[in-house]
């Protein structure tokens, strides 16, 4: 067996996140550590699926079923596929 002799830490979720110290920032970051070791899209996938994603966001909070915390982590997410697929910004022309 493969097993390691430490397990991995749990990963932050927005349930350990406080509402009232929430950031966009912080979301960002945290999406952008849960993408560890994946792929970001190209920026032609992003283009063909931003439709569908932005209709799956606009019906996530009409469903009554997120928080507001949950629906801007979802827009965080979209934030950090765009970023992700882009060239990082000089720091100095970075605008938020």
């Amino acid at each position: 067996m493969t097993h390691s002799a430490y397990p991995a830490p749990p990963r932050p979720t927005i349930d350990d996140l406080d509402p009232e110290s929430a950031t966009t920032d912080r979301l960002i970051a945290m999406v952008h550590s849960h993408r560890t070791g994946e792929d970001y899209p190209t920026p032609e996938q992003l283009l063909v699926n931003l439709p569908v994603v932005l209709r799956a966001l606009c019906d996530h909070p009409l469903s009554g079923e997120a928080t507001a915390l949950d629906a801007a982590y979802r827009l965080a997410s979209i934030i950090d596929a765009v970023e992700g697929c882009q060239e990082p910004p000089d720091p100095s022309q970075r605008m938020h």
